[in-house]
């Protein structure tokens, strides 16, 4: 069969435009928004601000953060061309409190359309969202209004102080301007979240207490909302009224606890997802469940199976002996299949019963003698052909099983370490919450072809570079963590040597996921050639980078009926020698041949040739993460 190529990348750039991309939000706001990421100027009372709890919620949102403390929309306004703004998918300007306390005026709506300038709080937000319309005219743009307010005093210099939103400041009221943020988005169309308006966030409910001297005894004593804001606080000589038993949905009477935050996260989360910002897999799918490592869970979620028929027998083997058979779904999870009619269960396989609705393929199918057109390519036999295909043919014939193992039940492959003392930089920044900008280069594999999401198939999962930096924001609490992936179907090593500057270098990376190896073999480079290429692009890199580290994957296996199959299995002993300092092993050379002792190749194949499935793209993610994770 001559393959064609051209055509094949032609159809993975088409479907790849179905699918879930990154997406960056711009969080323009005040002291709420720049305090994510600044937790030590809450003197430690918030572990997790809103920014970092909506992107747990939405992985697939990175945010920036153009909060600035203590400015007024007439602040951003005026700076609008200095704050280094960039375009972005989605905007959120959280901002009006500071507006209320230092007066401005808030003006109305014809400010707003009749674009005054920046003299009113209408003006001002005709400014801002002007800018933001002349970065990305298609971007979407939310507005948030102000919360209520308790009486704030801040919690690193006392004198710093102001009244609740229980009262009028400057003649105007705080509602006012939360009334004038929503009116703006009436009239823009535009989503807002009100959380002025919140049935939970209101002044009685944002401290327990607040903790001033009694007039009358001149004793302490622990004074609540409406009572409280009638009794005087001194900061020459008081204590701080708010010790850590006063936080509730504030730990200062203004800005939001971690209670307050995920609140907060929470009704931007459900905004976002009304204008389409969630991804399609979290319909499907928990990241939580696909990134538990398979040698580590209680239960195994989603494990693909592909049912061969043998002779009289339809079956498919799982990795662990199975307690417990939770669930039987076709592989998009559109249909789940009963025991008893479509399949029973025995030893470690899943039997299919005839008649059932399930697919199914025949041994004979898999490798035979005849070209079939469209399905088949060239086999390591003479005169052999292999089944073959790059859509969703093996995929709408695979099943995800999710199962309880027998207690007892132990991996057998390799163990994957934890490589703190071999990537120091690289799990220090992670473990620090500084920023880290990961590089992934390599072919196809990398690239994702053949998972779900890029295809834009039903469950939509994440490439494996996706879960992978997914999973690390996530274990980390990081949102500074961002990525590049610049792996090119079809590429060989040497590619990845002459191409380091353009695909690597430009990006100055902090670490550098190294996925060359499947089609060398393919072209019988040898393992040593292979490991000098490998060697001279980690060589590149750090000449440009000196403090680059890096993670060099060994492969998975081709089918070792594929005129694909060649020296893949050679290059993780060579790979081995470039490990070291700064430099880590990903085996899934060896995790792939310890699966295939109890699955079939068909089982973990996206193409039945050399890419993996949604299962098999899992283990990747899984192998690179423990490398990084405690």
């Amino acid at each position: 069969m001559k393959i064609r190529p051209l055509f094949i990348l032609l159809i993975f750039y088409v479907l790849s435009s179905f699918r879930d991309k990154e997406q960056t939000w711009v969080a323009i706001g005040d002291s709420i928004t720049y305090l994510n990421d600044h937790l030590n100027e809450t003197g430690d009372r918030v572990k997790k601000g809103y920014l970092t709890r909506v992107t747990d919620k939405l992985p697939n949102l990175r945010y920036i953060n153009q909060g600035h403390n203590g400015w007024t929309s007439a602040g951003i306004a005026q700076n609008i061309d200095k704050l280094g703004l960039v375009k972005a998918d989605v905007y959120s300007i959280f901002l009006g409190t500071n507006d209320w306390w230092q007066g401005r005026p808030i003006g109305d709506l014809d400010d707003y359309k009749n674009d005054v300038g920046n003299k009113t709080v209408f003006g001002s937000f005709r400014i801002i969202i002007d800018a933001i319309r002349k970065l990305n005219p298609k971007a979407r743009i939310i507005l948030i209004t102000p919360m209520q307010r308790n009486d704030f005093v801040y919690i690193a210099d006392s004198k710093n102080s102001a009244h609740g939103s229980y009262r009028k400041h400057a003649g105007q009221s705080l509602e006012d301007v939360a009334n004038a943020v929503i009116t703006i988005a009436e009239h823009e169309g535009i989503a807002a979240v009100d959380l002025y308006h919140h049935p939970v966030l209101t002044i009685k409910n944002l401290v327990n207490f607040k903790r001033l001297k009694d007039p009358k005894t001149g004793e302490y004593v622990n004074f609540v909302y409406p009572g409280s804001a009638e009794i005087p606080f001194n900061p020459n000589t008081d204590e701080y009224p708010y010790p850590v038993e006063s936080i509730n949905l504030t730990y200062d009477g203004l800005h939001p606890s971690d209670a307050g935050n995920t609140i907060i996260a929470n009704e931007i989360v459900s905004v976002f997802k009304k204008i389409g910002l969630a991804p399609k897999w979290q319909n499907y799918l928990k990241l939580t469940d696909y990134m538990t490592p398979f040698w580590k869970a209680d239960t195994i979620v989603d494990e693909s199976i592909l049912p061969l028929e043998n002779g009289a027998e339809i079956n498919a083997s799982l990795l662990f002996e199975a307690r417990k058979i939770v669930s039987v779904k076709s592989s998009d999870h559109h249909e789940t299949f009963v025991e008893g009619r479509d399949w029973n269960y025995s030893k470690d396989k899943i039997n299919i019963i005839r008649g059932s609705k399930i697919p199914f393929l025949k041994k004979e199918d898999l490798v035979f003698m005849r070209d079939k057109a469209g399905l088949s390519m060239r086999g390591k036999a003479a005169d052999t052909f292999v089944l073959y295909s790059e859509n969703e043919y093996f995929s709408s014939r695979q099943l995800a099983v999710t199962y309880i193992p027998k207690k007892g039940q132990r991996w057998q492959g390799p163990a994957i370490p934890y490589a703190v003392g071999i990537l120091p930089s690289t799990i220090g920044k992670l473990a620090g919450q500084d920023s880290l900008h990961i590089v992934f280069y390599g072919n196809s594999i990398e690239k994702g072809y053949n998972t779900s999401g890029l295809a834009g198939e039903a469950p939509y999962m994440p490439t494996w570079p996706e879960l992978t930096v997914y999973k690390l924001r996530d274990y980390y609490s990081n949102s500074y963590i961002s990525y590049v992936n610049t792996s090119v179907s079809g590429k060989l090593a040497q590619w990845g040597v002459d191409s380091v500057n353009d695909y690597v270098n430009i990006y100055h990376p902090d670490l550098v996921i190294i996925g060359f190896g499947m089609n060398d073999g393919s072209a019988n480079v040898t393992p040593v050639q292979f490991r000098e290429q490998i060697q001279k692009i980690i060589n590149s890199v750090s000449a440009k980078n000196p403090k680059t580290e890096f993670i060099v994957i060994a492969p998975m296996l081709p089918n070792p009926n594929a005129v694909q199959s060649g020296f893949q299995h050679q290059y993780k002993n060579e790979l081995l020698k470039l490990a070291g300092p700064g430099v880590a092993l990903a085996d899934m050379t060896t995790v792939h041949q310890e699966l295939l002792k109890h699955k079939s190749y068909q089982d973990m194949t996206g193409n039945n040739v050399n890419h993996p499935n949604d299962y098999l793209a899992r283990w990747y993610a899984q192998v690179i993460c423990n490398l990084l994770l405690q």
